[in-house]
């Protein structure tokens, strides 16, 4: 029996036969935000064309300066201003400032002094006896040639020695000896010359002659006098530090007062330096510089018209002169502030609304009030200010 043939593709093969054949073409997919951002031009442009806009004016007024002058009094009892009597509250500063300098000698002196000592006299005389020598007897020292005298009256015993005090017949460092013999020159000549002499059994000191620094009156006094005055103004330029910025005080009226001032050396005394050592009081009463404002500006406000007003952190205040009367301190002075005038807010923008930039510029210039006229307006290519109120905003500027 003849054998079938059956073609059959699988399926997998048949799909691909039928791409192969027939292609689809791919749909074209369109950008989205091409559409978002002409939407938001669109709408920009709307919002800006139709945009009532704002404008900013900012006018610089006339200034006029007005000042007044009052008697104002401190008085650290009270606690709070008493604006109708014109006082202020009033706090005390004060510090102590203790320390101590050196100061140099300035007077000289000349110190002398004989060396001293013991030595011990030996009598060899033969036959032996013994040998009585006077007060000042002298001895003459080997090496050196120095001359030493008795302080008493002596005797050496017989064929013995006896020890006795000594001082150099002149003063000098030269006469300090460790060990010497001595020959006593008063006998020279004689046959007992040779037999009586006498050496060292500690060494001879104390001698001086030098110029030495001394303490003087003056240099007690005048150092006192530049202690006070230098420490005195140290003290005050550290008690003003120590005053916060917004306190104001009299600076002629800080007291310094110098208290327990004493050298530790008297006039005399034996030294190159001294100290000096004391304490340095320092006291100011001050009021803070809100409380003279505010009163300043009471003060200012009697004297102006209820139109005029002042430019804000234009008080000035100057002290004429001043006086301590009861503890309280009085101060005479000035107030001086800058002041403007200007109509009201409203009746401003009533005259600038829907007016041409140029027109509100010269209309709020020809004002006596006005010197000079800055006006913005957004968005820019806007030639005249907007129709409402809320969107005029007025600045003062004050040069």
């Amino acid at each position: 029996m003849p054998r079938k043939i059956y073609d059959i593709i699988p399926n997998e093969r048949a799909e691909q036969k039928e791409n192969f054949c027939y292609k689809e073409k791919p749909k074209k997919r369109k950008n989205p935000f091409i559409f978002i951002s002409l939407f938001f031009v669109i709408v920009l442009l709307g919002a800006f064309f139709f945009f009532p806009g704002k404008a900013e004016v900012s006018i610089y007024p006339n200034i006029e300066e007005v000042s007044v002058t009052s008697l104002v009094s401190i008085d650290v009892s009270e606690a709070l201003i008493d604006f109708d009597n014109l006082v202020l509250p009033g706090i005390i500063f004060s510090d102590t400032k203790e320390t101590t300098d050196n100061y140099s000698s300035t007077g000289t002196d000349s110190k002398t002094k004989r060396a001293t000592g013991v030595i011990r006299v030996y009598n060899k005389i033969s036959p032996a006896k013994s040998q009585s020598l006077i007060k000042n007897t002298r001895f003459l020292s080997v090496p050196g040639e120095l001359t030493y005298r008795a302080d008493e009256a002596f005797t050496i015993p017989a064929d013995g020695y006896v020890d006795i005090a000594v001082t150099a017949d002149k003063a000098g460092k030269e006469y300090n000896i460790n060990s010497a013999t001595f020959s006593i020159p008063g006998l020279f000549g004689t046959n007992i010359y040779s037999s009586i002499y006498a050496e060292t059994i500690s060494p001879l000191e104390g001698g001086e002659d030098s110029q030495i620094k001394i303490v003087t009156a003056d240099d007690v006094s005048s150092s006192k006098e530049d202690f006070e005055k230098k420490y005195s103004e140290i003290a005050r330029e550290e008690l003003i530090s120590s005053i916060p910025e917004s306190f104001m005080y009299v600076p002629e009226n800080i007291s310094l007062e110098a208290e327990d001032v004493y050298a530790n050396a008297p006039a005399g005394a034996e030294v190159e330096k001294f100290s000096v050592s004391g304490k340095i009081n320092s006291k100011v009463t001050a009021f803070r510089k809100d409380d003279l404002i505010k009163v300043g500006e009471k003060l200012i406000n009697n004297e102006i018209f209820d139109s005029v007003k002042i430019v804000p952190n234009s008080i000035l205040c100057d002290i004429e002169e001043y006086e301590v009367v009861e503890g309280k301190l009085k101060l005479s002075i000035v107030f001086t502030a800058k002041t403007y005038s200007l109509p009201e807010e409203e009746l401003l923008k009533g005259g600038l609304l829907n007016n041409s930039k140029d027109h509100s510029a010269s209309l709020l210039e020809n004002m006596a009030e006005i010197n000079k006229v800055e006006i913005d307006i957004f968005p820019f290519w806007r030639s005249t200010l907007p129709s409402k109120e809320k969107s005029v905003e007025i600045k003062l500027k004050f040069n």
